[in-house]
């Protein structure tokens, strides 16, 4: 053999051992935490349903948190004006995860029926997938079929129009959160935060949900509740008319964003606005250019400083150093100062907040 056929195969040996050496490692560096799919609709999904689950669990590290819709585009955030833009289509994410996600979150959604939405749904659920549903959320897991013979619950005010829907699953009530199983439902908006520390400590333990408890503000996540506080009186419907249709009391109110923002925060504070029937949010940055949340949501915003109205309102969401599941108490001292305990107590009711 000659010297450079020689060089040449022990250049081939060296290889195989340096390869065979580093394969192990790159394996071990695969990212092994479980995904969580939070899903979307073009429709429109609503607002903290939507940016609590993603904020919180991404927050905590424990899981790989992805946003998908059935198709691409910009997707609006009811009550709010604000969108977001999801990383993945489904299409994109079953190819990219052909196993599917370790969970999938069903935000209320306006479409509630979306065949491809419905469709998805079943298969995740089919790979194995803990299939959670976040306050109306439920109406389409359960059109989707995977409420069939479970235990489930949903906003208040849905309970009784599911059950007459849906007469094979069993609605429960005085519970924040229900788990049957592979399936997660819980009550109304706000309950998209203790479900959310059930979900990090299903993943990870007690003990790092009790931390991101604490991180965010949350002093107690577990599923007691009480169903029968929350109703809707005939005074209180005549107030939400009354406010809704005199236009002449209605008040521009500016939340100031800005890269860093965060979601819980934004999301909580600007759910609250609108439900006053009153105020009529809107977001408002240095350019009016997107804003990218403190968890990597890209938000739109809906002006530039100098497109605010001069008698606006302004709601400013508090500083880094409170805990963000704190602005919901703050909105809600403020929007009371403005607009009186009524324009409070449908926030209250239609937020599904067990306030103090």
């Amino acid at each position: 053999m000659s010297a450079h056929g020689f060089r040449w195969r022990a250049a081939r040996a060296a290889l195989a051992l340096v390869t065979l050496a580093i394969a192990p490692r790159a394996h071990a560096q695969r990212d092994a935490r479980p995904v969580v799919a939070i899903v979307a609709d073009a429709g429109g999904t609503e607002l903290t349903d939507f940016m609590i689950p993603h904020a919180t669990l991404a927050s905590s590290g424990v899981a790989r948190v992805v946003t998908v819709a059935s198709h691409a585009g910009r997707i609006a955030l009811p009550p709010s004006t604000t969108s977001i833009v999801p990383d993945q289509t489904m299409a994109a994410f079953d190819a990219a995860h052909p196993a599917g996600a370790d969970f999938v979150v069903v935000p209320a959604l306006v479409d509630r029926a979306n065949p491809a939405v419905l469709a998805w749904l079943r298969r995740q659920s089919a790979h194995g997938a803990t299939i959670v549903s976040i306050c109306e959320g439920a109406w389409t897991v359960a059109a989707a079929g995977l409420l069939d013979g479970r235990s489930a619950t949903s906003h208040w005010h849905a309970l009784d129009a599911l059950a007459k829907k849906y007469p094979r699953t069993r609605w429960v009530r005085d519970r924040r959160y229900v788990v049957d199983d592979h399936l997660v439902t819980s009550t109304g908006v706000t309950a998209s935060l203790p479900v959310s520390l059930y979900l990090v400590e299903r993943i990870a333990g007690r003990q790092v949900a009790d931390s991101v408890a604490r991180s965010i503000g949350v002093a107690a996540w577990d599923p007691t509740h009480e169903t029968a506080a929350f109703r809707l009186t005939k005074a209180m419907y005549a107030k939400a008319v009354v406010n809704h249709f005199a236009w002449w009391r209605h008040d521009a109110v500016a939340v100031p964003v800005a890269d860093g923002v965060d979601e819980i925060a934004l999301a909580l504070t600007l759910d609250a606005i609108p439900r006053t029937m009153r105020g009529e949010a809107f977001t408002w940055s240095a350019d009016g250019a997107p804003v990218t949340g403190r968890q990597g949501l890209r938000i739109s915003v809906d002006r530039a400083r100098a497109a605010v109205p001069s008698d606006a309102r302004v709601l400013r969401l508090p500083t880094p150093a409170t805990p963000p599941a704190a602005a919901l108490d703050s909105a809600l001292a403020r929007l009371t100062q403005w607009y009186g305990r009524d324009a409070a107590e449908l926030i209250t009711m239609g937020m599904e907040y067990p306030a103090p």
